[in-house]
């Protein structure tokens, strides 16, 4: 017997020192395969890209968790006591992991032979929800203990909550409570009450069985929960607790809620932002600022959905009618307001920066200013009379006509451009050549590629987008630099940390002027005469109702297409650019002109947001000479001529012939009296 005992002792020895060396072997490998915890120090945690104004106005919310993580500090004392009080009362006091909780579980375990209870402290949570999987197994279980345990010897207690509290999903895509009282209750944490705190308090444990939106009496049973936990501790006292179990459920589901109504702006960015990072534009935390003038934008907002609010009532056989707006600061390029259609909810397509339509007559002002730089004068007289064309390829011919069906004979270029006169533009572009015309245009950011080699060009047969054609016409309003328009003027990091800052081409000794300084690609004097123009083109020409707004500083251009299928205007002053177009996302007849469709806007727009703005000065560049001439023959007035009018004039090509009586020729080039 004793020989047999022994055996058996030596036999269960060895048993036990091989089992003992298979758990040491095994918990060597569970501790060598922990993640390294330090990671917590510097946590990445998933929160939404959030897109702002350049004053900082929520402007759009992008990312599938909603999270927006605070600091330990920013959380009421009231939701940490409530945690604490249901989830995990001896957190201060424990390193880690709750043993005596774990005994528990194990008798819950061992006399039901189910796993019941959990015993997981927020410590644990805290490693299961940054390292570890949700499936409930025993390694997993023994992996997160040790975590726990080298987390608690490793992060403090106030940083592990932090974490916690940040991390934790509760429901409808909020992860961490901050985002879960703005979900819930479309409030910040210092906002909410008891009974609200209670519920958040409340969902860590089951977030979809104790969803106050998806099932409120079971989100009340829980809340209750909490609550009598508080109570049962100490927390609070019998009246409140029972003023609070008394309180129904008044949770329902808040979407992120924009400050500054802008989506077309919001889309935009965002874009440009999963281009520039991929995916993880979404979770990364990246705050972006744009130029967006908080007021411009409203202004822009609402001219437009009135403008076109308006044309739907004047027209409601026809479809709903869309439309763009888009306002540059000329100085610099910033993109202060920018809005590309009626409703972002029923079209998301962006027209200020994606339609490419035809522009009509608001394209004139760039064939001038080619004809200027050719040596061309706004006294310059062209011929308006029919003009027969045989089209390219096609056996038919081509007879343009003014929109008055009428011709008016010799007419000065500012009087044509001025009263948009069809038939003048386009011999003047005979005259100077479209291969000339192209290349010049160029300058202003047009692509050879959208630019037709025809005449038709003159007419504004160019497909063009209404960003594009406001970045144009900022040539003209700054005297003549290139500014590259821009959206994006810095992105901020999870951190704070500043990882991308524009800095923009400006115009030099301009008020924005950051050193990079913008190229000159149109002489000033250019610049300064065609702007000139396009002023009498509202104070005598087809912008005139654009008198209302009481200023002597501003300049456009309408525009109307073949068959009134867009409608445009494009106007500024040295402070602001803005372009309106109206038409069809499917082309079809406006039936309105673009100083009917498109002006009014403009004019609307341009009110709101130059209201107690001083005028902005058009200052006379050196080598602009005024001149009194016969306004028949653009050539010098006779001494003693009662209808002299003045003319600027670049000096070099002022008139220095005086005219002949009223009934002489004028100084027409007859070449360009029938094209064929």
């Amino acid at each position: 017997m004793r020989k047999i005992f022994h055996n058996f002792f030596l036999a269960t020895l060895g048993l036990g020192l091989t089992f003992a060396i298979i758990i040491g072997i095994y918990l060597s490998y569970v501790l060598i395969t922990l993640p390294n915890i330090q990671e917590l120090k510097d946590v990445h945690l998933q929160v939404p890209l959030k897109i702002y104004s350049a004053t900082g106005t929520l402007i759009g919310e992008y990312g599938t968790k909603r999270r927006t993580p605070i600091s330990i500090s920013q959380v009421p004392p009231t939701l940490i006591t409530a945690i604490l009080d249901t989830e995990d009362q001896r957190f201060y006091e424990h390193n880690g992991v709750d043993f005596l909780g774990l005994v528990r579980a194990a008798k819950v375990l061992i006399s039901t032979g189910q796993k019941l209870q959990g015993a997981s402290t927020i410590t644990m949570q805290v490693a299961r929800n940054f390292f570890l999987t949700r499936r409930k197994t025993y390694t997993r279980k023994l992996r997160e203990i040790l975590l726990a345990l080298k987390i608690d010897h490793t992060i403090s207690k106030n940083k592990v909550l932090e974490l916690y509290l940040n991390k934790i999903y509760l429901g409808q895509r909020a992860y961490g409570v901050a985002a879960a009282a703005q979900v819930y209750y479309g409030k910040s944490l210092d906002q909410l009450t008891l009974p609200e705190l209670a519920v958040i308090a409340g969902l860590p444990q089951a977030p979809s069985r104790d969803n106050p939106i998806n099932n409120p009496d079971g989100a009340k049973r829980r809340r209750n929960h909490v609550l009598e936990r508080m109570y049962k501790h100490g927390d609070i006292d019998y009246q409140t607790y029972q003023e609070a179990i008394n309180t129904p459920i008044t949770a329902s589901y808040h979407t992120p809620k924009p400050g500054l109504h802008a989506p077309y702006i919001a889309s935009l960015v965002k874009n440009i932002m999963v281009e520039k990072f991929g995916n993880k534009a979404y979770e990364g935390g990246y705050n972006v600022y744009t130029t967006i003038i908080d007021q411009k934008q409203l202004a822009a907002n609402k001219s437009l959905k009135d403008g076109l609010i308006a044309y739907n009532k004047r027209h409601p056989n026809l479809p709903q009618v869309s439309g763009a707006l888009v306002a540059i600061n000329p100085e610099n390029g910033a993109i202060i307001a920018l809005n590309g259609g009626f409703s972002f909810a029923k079209s998301k397509f962006n027209c200020a920066t994606d339609a490419l339509r035809q522009t009509g007559s608001s394209f004139k002002p760039f064939v001038y200013s080619a004809a200027l730089s050719k040596g061309y004068t706004l006294a310059s007289t062209i011929n308006d009379a029919p003009v027969v064309i045989q089209s390219y390829g096609v056996n038919k011919l081509w007879r343009p006509e003014n929109d008055t069906r009428r011709f008016y004979g010799p007419t000065r270029l500012k009087v044509a451009l001025m009263q948009s006169r069809n038939l003048v533009s386009i011999r003047l572009l005979q005259l100077i050549g479209t291969d000339y015309t192209i290349n010049f245009l160029q300058k202003f950011g047009f692509s050879a590629k959208q630019l037709p080699n025809s005449l038709s060009l003159a007419l504004g047969t160019a497909s063009i987008t209404p960003l594009q054609m406001a970045a144009a016409y900022t040539i003209f309003a700054n005297g003549g630099y290139k500014v590259t328009p821009y959206l994006i003027t810095k992105i901020v990091d999870e951190n704070g940390k500043t990882i991308y800052h524009y800095n923009p081409t400006t115009v030099p000794n301009s008020n924005n002027s950051f050193g990079n300084e913008a190229p000159r690609v149109l002489s000033a004097q250019n610049a300064y005469l065609i702007t000139r123009a396009m002023q009498a083109v509202i104070k005598h020409g087809t912008g005139r109702a654009a008198l209302s707004l009481n200023r002597q500083d501003l300049a456009g251009k309408t525009g109307t297409t073949n068959d009134k299928k867009d409608a445009w205007f494009a106007g500024f002053n040295t402070k602001l650019v803005a372009v309106v177009w109206v038409g069809f996302n499917q082309p079809q007849s406006l039936h309105e002109y673009g100083a009917q469709a498109a002006l009014p806007i403009w004019i609307d727009f341009m009110k709101q947001t130059l209201k107690n703005t001083p005028e902005s000065k058009l200052q006379k560049p050196a080598g602009i000479v005024t001149v009194r001439i016969d306004p028949k023959t653009g050539l010098l007035a006779r001494p003693n001529q009662s209808n002299a009018i003045f003319e600027q004039f670049r000096q070099e090509y002022a008139p220095n012939q005086y005219t002949n009586d009223s009934n002489s020729k004028t100084n027409l080039d007859t070449s360009a009296a029938e094209l064929f």
